[in-house]
């Protein structure tokens, strides 16, 4: 059975590879002939693809119809950035490590959606480019962020990094925590075969602005480490 189990992984595994570079490549293409339905498209690419790799997906929560918001989630396995396109309402952006861009199609698809890409060994060029995101949030678009930077190699959440904690503040933009539970299970960082399985996504209650007058960056930090940590599971 457990041999049974091994060749069905590695089967979606391959598979995941193949819609990855043949399916992601029709998406591009698709969203360069028919811009207006770029985000319907990705959404659409991103559902079909969680869903041949083998996973289900569950939503609890409702994405607030006001916005835009920085909208922060957990990061523990290699499929969280296509989980945000089972869920994210509206025109949404992220922001990536700049060595996202050198995989063929991912890195065209990040393009595609404006991604504001941050060089994580250079500080002065991150606070630029994290300008930029700023400008973007202007256009009422949603920017997407895991705020540990890297994903856990455990489980159990990273200590979150205070750039899009500044943004928020600096934009009056409120943040959205939203928990990712069962994506660790998946597939994690040091694991290379992909574990068919469900993954609970639930949205928060959004963190108001109205607070950023009242509280320091830390006290956002620990506010949304523990929002995170309750919506991903990981404590009670």
């Amino acid at each position: 059975m457990n041999y049974i189990y091994f060749l069905y992984t590695v089967l979606i595994t391959i598979l995941g590879s193949f819609l990855m570079f043949v399916g992601g490549f029709g998406v591009f293409v698709l969203t360069l002939i028919f811009p207006k339905f770029t985000y319907p498209i990705l959404k659409f690419f991103a559902k079909i693809f969680v869903f041949c790799l083998g996973i289900k997906v569950k939503i609890e929560g409702e994405f607030p119809k006001d916005g835009p918001f920085i909208v922060m989630a957990n990061h523990s396995s290699m499929i969280d950035p296509f989980l945000w396109g089972t869920f994210m309402q509206g025109k949404f952006t992220g922001i990536v490590a700049d060595t996202n861009l050198k995989y063929p199609v991912y890195g065209w698809i990040l393009k595609r959606l404006n991604a504001v890409v941050i060089n994580r060994k250079n500080r002065m060029d991150s606070i630029k480019r994290m300008q930029n995101a700023e400008k973007v949030l202007k256009k009422g678009i949603h920017i997407g962020i895991h705020p540990e930077g890297t994903r856990t190699l455990t489980g159990k959440m990273n200590v979150l990094k205070k750039g899009g904690f500044y943004m928020a503040k600096n934009t009056n933009t409120p943040i959205l925590p939203v928990g990712f539970d069962g994506a660790f299970n998946f597939k994690p960082k040091n694991r290379f075969l992909i574990k068919p399985t469900t993954v609970i996504i639930r949205i928060g209650e959004k963190i108001s602005n109205k607070l950023y007058q009242s509280k320091s960056i830390d006290d956002l930090i620990d506010i949304t480490t523990t929002q995170l940590k309750k919506l991903s599971g990981e404590i009670n």
